[in-house]
């Protein structure tokens, strides 16, 4: 009832899992951590296989040996569908006699991918290709493996949930290496709903590397990268954006250069009127500046 894929990106140090499913929540088969692995046990999957596989990688076993031991525990193994991608090593899969047609996996350099309960051997197919073909960080290669599986056909039975998760040592909170990890549930289109998901975070995340660029810059390259975050900003004028005005317009205003910081603000009162008292509080309390103030509501 589910199609996914497990890879890392050596060169980047990323690991992660792409999954769709027509059942609720279909990322609770997959785990991914940093710098070790991705796994997914699914069909009638063993969510006991994802901690035990990183026990056993620890341990220095490979796959094939993994896969030996999940065998010896488990009298429904012939029900189980695995993928196994060991940061550093060869991936490996595996899809039991007894999983529902269509049902196989496809296993290339630094990939492994699977499903069952699918249109047909397509849906495979057009996600082994796509993420061979693709450009790119790894979210973006596992994306378009999804969305190809999601295109080709993908579970036979319909759509519901689909999850992305790339792990990387250091990042997200402490002790949780997490990149990102987007779950969409109970949704007619989940696949293309993650992409959109995708499409935000993107977005988001270039803001986020140029200001941080903007405050490691010199003071004469500050203005050419407050000119690039406006430009990724300028047809993005709702709600979610919000925050990233207000950030343009204080850097602006850093620089000196009040007109442009202006600007920035009519434009975020412009997505939230309301935001105005909050500005003038800002003045009296000393946390706005009041040549912007000034500038702004004249």
């Amino acid at each position: 009832m589910t199609f996914s894929i497990v890879a890392v990106d050596a060169e980047k140090k990323e690991v992660g899992f792409a999954i769709a499913s027509c059942c609720w929540d279909a990322g609770q088969v997959c785990m991914a951590r940093a710098e070790k692995g991705a796994i997914a046990s699914q069909a009638n999957g063993n969510v006991a296989f994802l901690a035990r596989f990183f026990e056993e990688l620890s341990k220095g076993c490979d796959p094939a040996t993994i896969l030996s031991t999940f065998r010896s525990i488990d009298t429904e193994i012939e029900s189980r569908q695995i993928g196994m991608m060991p940061y550093g090593g060869r991936p490996a899969a595996f899809t039991g006699t007894r999983c529902t047609p269509w049902a196989g996996h496809r296993v290339g350099v630094d990939y492994a991918c699977q499903g069952n309960t699918l249109v047909g051997p397509q849906v495979i197919g057009a996600m082994a290709q796509a993420f061979e073909e693709t450009m790119g960080r790894l979210h973006e290669r596992l994306y378009a493996a999804l969305a190809a599986g999601d295109a080709a056909g993908g579970d036979m039975r319909g759509k519901q949930s689909a999850r992305l998760a790339v792990r990387k040592a250091g990042w997200g909170h402490p002790g949780e290496d997490t990149l990102l990890d987007f779950a969409i549930e109970d949704h007619s289109e989940p696949v293309k709903e993650l992409g959109r998901i995708l499409g935000v975070f993107e977005t988001l995340y270039a803001i986020l590397r140029k200001l941080t660029a903007f405050n490691k810059a010199p003071a004469g390259e500050k203005p050419s990268i407050l000119a690039e975050i406006r430009r990724i900003l300028d047809d993005k004028r709702d709600g979610r954006y919000l925050d990233w005005w207000e950030s343009l317009g204080m850097a602006y205003h850093e620089t000196g250069d009040i007109d442009n910081a202006a600007d920035a603000f009519r434009i975020y009162l412009t997505i939230n009127p309301a935001m105005r008292s909050v500005l003038e509080a800002g003045v009296e309390g000393g946390t706005f500046p009041r040549d912007l103030a000034a500038r702004l509501f004249a």
